[in-house]
């Protein structure tokens, strides 16, 4: 993670006498800002693409960015609700979303920590349960028993 990091602006308060870096790249502020059912193919492309793409010697964070979802969750789950959502609490919470677009364990935790959040309550609400419904269809999905001899 270190090394991709660096790369990119933390002048958060907006201090004109600091070197600017290029921006962070969107992908970071989408699991705070995008519900589960605005994301399309494109969209979760581009966060993996992100996620996969950074790099760290810390091996928690290593399985995490590969797409161990039980890494991700282990990376925030006992973290303090933050006063503020700087790059720290980006990064971790979008290595979680990787992981919530195909896991329901991963997208139940996104849930539950989105509403932990410094967010606009709407805001907050409504991501959160994206989340929790987003859970729920895609444990349905998992557990529907195919049906045999209809239209196959």
């Amino acid at each position: 993670m270190e090394a991709d990091l660096k790369n990119y602006d933390d002048n958060e308060r907006g201090d004109p006498g600091r070197h600017r870096r290029p921006a962070w790249p969107p992908a970071l502020r989408y699991w705070r800002t995008v519900p589960a059912e605005e994301f399309d193919d494109s969209s979760k492309a581009e966060v993996k693409a992100f996620v996969r793409g950074t790099t760290t010697t810390i091996p928690e964070w290593r399985r995490a960015i590969a797409g161990d979802t039980a890494a991700a969750i282990a990376m925030v789950i006992h973290c303090k609700s933050p006063d503020t959502i700087g790059i720290k609490v980006d990064f971790a919470m979008t290595v979680l979303l990787a992981c919530a677009f195909d896991d329901p364990a991963a997208a139940l935790v996104l849930s539950i920590k989105l509403r932990q959040m410094p967010l606009p309550a709407r805001l907050r609400k409504q991501l959160a349960t994206s989340w929790v419904v987003a859970n729920m269809l895609s444990s349905l999905k998992r557990s529907a028993p195919r049906r045999k001899g209809h239209g196959t």
